[in-house]
């Protein structure tokens, strides 16, 4: 397989690596203009965790087979006793244990 150069990707790589700059310059200078940070804006800036989550496992949810509901509900389970690290890492290894077993 003989991989090509096309300008059209590059061009696009550049504009998303900068659109991600730009948005993460912006939300630390709008940050860096609040003394204390208000309440609200640390709810909300703790909450982008769980949103970012909420996206990747609800396709993986609605669209999967009982391998990746046994490793949703190892992830609930681990969450309540493990950090979060952990949980994701042990509910991984459950999913590509299932996958390497069944398929």
């Amino acid at each position: 397989m003989v991989a090509s150069f096309d300008p059209f990707m590059l061009q696009l790589i550049f504009i998303g690596a900068l659109v991600t700059l730009v948005n993460r310059l912006a939300g630390h200078f709008i940050l860096v203009r609040f003394e204390p940070i208000p309440y609200r804006v640390e709810a909300a800036l703790e909450a982008v965790p769980v949103a970012v989550m909420t996206t990747l496992v609800v396709p993986a949810a609605l669209n999967g087979t009982w391998i990746e509901w046994v490793a949703l509900a190892t992830a609930a389970i681990l969450s309540t006793r493990l950090p979060f690290v952990a949980a994701v890492i042990g509910a991984l290894a459950v999913l590509l244990a299932l996958r390497q077993a069944f398929g």
